[in-house]
């Protein structure tokens, strides 16, 4: 029984990997004040907008 704990541990973080979604940088355009990323995959399309610090 506890080798089946230990098993069950050692795989939890192996399985939180596994609902990560890898998201590639596909474009980005800079305007006057901000720069518009686009990431994107076959499924999912984010758009970051990123403004300089004030």
């Amino acid at each position: 029984m506890k080798h089946l704990i230990v098993l069950i541990v050692a795989l939890l973080p192996a399985l939180a990997n596994a609902g990560q979604i890898t998201l590639i940088l596909s474009d980005e355009e800079e305007t006057g004040n901000a720069k518009i990323c686009v990431y994107s995959n076959a499924n999912y399309t984010e758009i970051v907008t990123i403004r300089p610090s004030q």
